[in-house]
C-alpha cells in the first residue's frame, strides 16, 4: 500500500515538473525576446495588426527621411535667395550714388548694353559699373549654385524635360492610408532665372511670356522726357534664333546698365535723373519679387518642419501601440518566472522525497 502511494506521489511530482518545465520555457522565451506575441500562433489578431502597423512605420520612417532631403533643397534655395537679394540691395544703392555723379558720355552714338565703350570707361560712373558687374556675377553664381541633391528651385536650364511653366517640385511629406503624401510647388513660384524663357515665341515687346521669371531678358525704363525708353538687361537675352531657327535665350556675361543710361541721355536728351530713378524703381520691384519668393520658401520651410515633427510623433505613437499589443510585461513575466522556478523546486523536492520513501520503509522492517 505504501509502495503504491509512493509511486503515485512520484508520478504526480514528475507530471508537475514536466508542466512547469513547459511553462518555464514559454516564459523564458518571452523574457529573452521581450515579446508576448512573436508569431501568428501566439495570437492571430494581435499578430496581424502589429505586423501591418510595423510595415506602415517602415514606410513612414522612409517618408520622414525624405522630408529631411526636401528641407535641404528648400533651405539651400532660401539661402540662395538671400544672397541674391543682398547683392541687389547693394546694386540699388550704387545706382542711387551714380545718379548724383556727372554725366559720363560715350564715344559712339549707339552703344549696345553688352559691350564696353572706351570713352565711358574713363568716367567715375564706369568704376561704379564695375562693382555692379561683380555683384551681378555674385547673384548669378548664387542662383546657379542653389542646388541640393540635383534640385534647384531658383534656376531652370535650357532644354529641360518640361517647360518651367509646366514644372512642379514634389516633396514627400509623409505616408498615410497606404499612400505617399506630397507637398507640390509650382516651379514658377520659386524660379528667378529661366535660361529657356526665350523658347516661347513672342511677336512684340512686352507680350506676356509664361516662361519669363524675375531676371529674364530685359526691363524697359520709360521717362517723360523721352519717347524712347531705355532698356536694362539682366542675365539673359531673348529673341535670338538658334541653328534650327527656333528662338532661345542667350546668357549674358556682362551687362552695362549705367553705360546704357548715359548713352540714352546723349542720344535722346532724356532726363538723366529720371532714368536713374527709373532704374532704382525697377531694382526695387526685383527686390519686392525676391522678398515674396523668400516668404514663400520660408513658408515651405515651416511646413516641412511641421510635417517632419508630425511624422516622428506618429511613428512614436504607433510604436507604443504595437508595444502594448505584443510586448511582454517584463515585471509580470519576471514574477511569473520566479514563481515557476519555486514551483519546480518544490516539485523536485517532492520527487526526491517520493523516491527516497521505499528505502526508508524497508529500514522500519529490519
Amino acid at each position: 500500500m505504501t509502495s503504491i502511494l509512493t509511486n503515485v506521489s512520484a508520478m504526480a511530482a514528475l507530471s508537475t515538473l514536466r508542466s512547469i518545465g513547459t511553462q518555464l520555457g514559454t516564459t523564458s522565451e518571452s523574457m529573452s525576446s521581450g515579446l508576448r506575441v512573436s508569431k501568428a500562433s501566439d495570437d492571430v489578431a494581435y499578430w496581424s495588426v502589429s505586423t501591418k502597423m510595423r510595415s506602415d512605420t517602415k514606410a513612414m520612417e522612409a517618408a520622414t527621411e525624405s522630408v529631411g532631403l526636401a528641407k535641404g533643397v528648400v533651405d539651400t534655395a532660401y539661402a540662395g535667395l538671400g544672397n541674391v537679394r543682398d547683392a541687389f540691395v547693394e546694386i540699388r544703392n550704387i545706382a542711387i550714388t551714380a545718379s548724383s555723379m556727372q554725366h559720363a558720355p560715350t564715344s559712339e552714338a549707339v552703344i549696345p548694353a553688352f559691350y564696353p565703350d572706351q570713352e565711358f570707361a574713363k568716367s567715375d560712373v564706369h568704376e561704379m559699373e564695375l562693382r555692379v558687374q561683380e555683384l551681378l556675377d555674385q547673384a548669378r553664381n548664387s542662383i546657379l549654385s542653389s542646388s541640393f541633391a540635383g534640385v534647384n528651385l531658383l534656376y531652370h536650364p535650357k532644354n529641360g524635360d518640361v517647360k518651367a511653366s509646366q514644372q512642379e517640385f514634389n516633396f514627400v511629406t509623409g505616408f498615410a492610408d497606404g499612400k505617399v503624401q506630397t507637398l507640390d510647388v509650382k516651379a514658377m513660384d520659386t524660379l528667378v532665372l529661366n535660361d529657356d524663357f526665350g523658347s516661347y515665341p513672342t511677336t512684340y515687346p512686352g507680350e506676356y511670356n509664361p516662361e519669363k521669371t524675375l531676371f529674364d531678358g530685359k526691363d524697359l525704363i520709360s521717362v517723360g522726357s523721352s519717347a524712347t525708353p531705355s532698356t536694362v538687361y539682366w542675365f539673359n537675352l531673348d529673341g535670338v534664333l538658334n541653328q534650327s531657327g527656333e528662338p532661345e535665350s542667350v546668357e549674358l556675361d556682362e551687362v552695362f546698365m549705367f553705360q546704357r543710361i548715359e548713352n540714352h541721355v546723349m542720344r535722346f536728351g532724356a532726363d538723366r535723373k529720371e532714368l536713374y530713378d527709373g532704374l532704382v524703381n525697377r531694382i526695387d520691384q526685383k527686390l519686392d519679387g525676391l522678398t515674396s519668393k523668400m516668404a514663400l520658401v520660408g513658408s515651405l520651410q515651416r511646413s516641412l518642419d511641421l510635417h517632419e515633427e508630425n511624422g516622428r510623433k506618429r511613428i512614436d505613437a504607433i510604436n507604443r501601440g504595437v508595444s502594448r499589443l505584443v510586448d511582454a510585461d517584463m515585471e509580470e513575466t519576471s514574477a511569473r518566472l520566479t514563481a515557476l522556478e519555486t514551483q519546480r523546486q518544490l516539485a523536485s523536492n517532492s520527487l526526491q522525497i517520493a523516491n527516497a520513501a521505499p528505502p526508508i520503509m524497508l529500514q522500519l522492517f529490519q
